[in-house]
This record gives C-alpha cells, sequence and structure tokens, in this order.
C-alpha cells in the first residue's frame, strides 16, 4: 500500500501489516524474483502514484525488468472507458435522479483528471451526472450551486426534495464514502447524515441523498475489464521483450 495512512489504519484497526511499494519490492529482490509488474490501483496520476514510480525507479537494477502500468485514469480512451464502466454499473440504481460522484482530489495537477471523467461520462451517459471532491478544486458547495442554477432554469422547477445519488469514486468505500459523503447517516439513530458531510449539505440545500457506499473496485467492469486488462497488457510486454 503506498499510503501510510492507509497502513496505519490497516495495522490498528484489522492487525494487517500491509507492505509499503518498497517493502513489496524488497521482499521480492530477497525471494530471488527476476521479472516484476507492477500494478497500481490509484485513479489518477497524482502524487501517491508518482511517488511510487520513484520507488520502483530505485529498484529497477535489482530485477531483469520491472514495468509499471499506468493509472486508471491515463489516457483518452481510459475516461471513456471508464466512462461506460461507471454508467452501467450504476444507470439501474441512479434513475432519472442527478447522479454525484466523489472522488478524493489532490494538490497536484491531476486534480484536472476529474473534470475531464466528468465530461467523459455526461457525454456517455446523456445524464446529468457531477464529480465532486474532499480534497481538490471541486467542492460539494461547487456542485450545489451548478445543481441549484441547472434546476432554477430548468422548465420543470419543481426541484424540493428532489432525490440525488452520491456514491464514491474511489477503489474502496472506507472513511472518506462513509463519513465525508454519508456523514454517518446509516449508522445514526434517525438516519440524519452530519451537517459538514456531502449528504448533509446536500440536504440542508434542499435535496434528498441517497448514498451508495461502494468502491469502484466492486464493480466487475472495472476489476476484470479495466485493471484486469492492465496487468494482462505489461506482463506481456515483459515476455515480448525476454523473447527479443
Amino acid at each position: 500500500m503506498s499510503s501510510t495512512i492507509v497502513r496505519k489504519a490497516m495495522r490498528t484497526r484489522e492487525d494487517i501489516e500491509a507492505k509499503s511499494p518498497a517493502e513489496g519490492l524488497e521482499a521480492l529482490k530477497e525471494k530471488g524474483a527476476t521479472n516484476v509488474v507492477v500494478l497500481p490501483t490509484h485513479i489518477i496520476d497524482g502524487i501517491e502514484n508518482h511517488r511510487m514510480k520513484q520507488v520502483v525507479q530505485e529498484y529497477a537494477q535489482d530485477f531483469a525488468s520491472i514495468a509499471v502500468a499506468d493509472a486508471l485514469l491515463a489516457t483518452e480512451e481510459d475516461y471513456e472507458t471508464v466512462a461506460k464502466a461507471l454508467w452501467e454499473s450504476l444507470k439501474d440504481e441512479v434513475g432519472d435522479a442527478p447522479l454525484i460522484l466523489m472522488g478524493h482530489g489532490t494538490e497536484h495537477a491531476a486534480d484536472g483528471s476529474y473534470a475531464i471523467l466528468e465530461a467523459a461520462i455526461r457525454n456517455y451517459a446523456d445524464h446529468e451526472i457531477y464529480i465532486a471532491t474532499v480534497e481538490g478544486a471541486v467542492t460539494i458547495e461547487d456542485v450545489i450551486a451548478r445543481m441549484q442554477k441547472k434546476h432554477a432554469s430548468s422548465t420543470n422547477k419543481k426541484m424540493s426534495n428532489q432525490r440525488v445519488v452520491v456514491t464514491p469514486f474511489m477503489l474502496v468505500a472506507g472513511d472518506h464514502a462513509n463519513n465525508d459523503m454519508a456523514g454517518g447517516m446509516h449508522e445514526a439513530e434517525n438516519g440524519e447524515p452530519e451537517e459538514d458531510s456531502f449528504a448533509g449539505k446536500l440536504q440542508a440545500a434542499g435535496y434528498t441523498p441517497d448514498c451508495i457506499i461502494r468502491g469502484i473496485g466492486g464493480y466487475p467492469a472495472i476489476q476484470g475489464n479495466l485493471y484486469g486488462a492492465f496487468a494482462q497488457k505489461n506482463i506481456r510486454s515483459i515476455f515480448r521483450e525476454q523473447c527479443m
């Protein structure tokens, strides 16, 4: 796991000692591995992904070959493929409600990836879809303002208590999904979300948030068609180089 915070959480909550990228590569080196494929589960090529690639570069001389797959969103084709996979996985649950995807966000320039994906999924689905981030440039307040502007100019202005679907655009549904997004509403006795959560702010704006607590890693279209394909592509690349 590249994230120190995640590794610490796994250690304290689940008693799992997850290796860092450096520790994982060191273990492979000690076992005598010669050809290595590193498949990151990062969604964008942000800070964590760059740190991971730096570690891999430091170990490059210790293996006959080492290949690193791209983050989930790297090429124009990736955006189109992910947009299709996400919408086809969610459309039945979303119905005709607006959809908000919660991304992590980053100070890195890769934060712009969320706007590109929003445009791609809107284009594919022909549906009202937004991406707001926890730590990036586009906040839930920004999205609420866009929704209110759109709905105010709509011919159907009866938007009070309109259902809005909110779900993580993260690999797993952890603390961000349960707290920053849903505000603990599924655990609260009254079912009310915390005021500073995505759900709480949507509710305060007059919407009815419907939170789907599921990471994108739970969708078969993401698991096999995307991450599986990335792994196969890089493994084939190593074998081709060996045969040359």
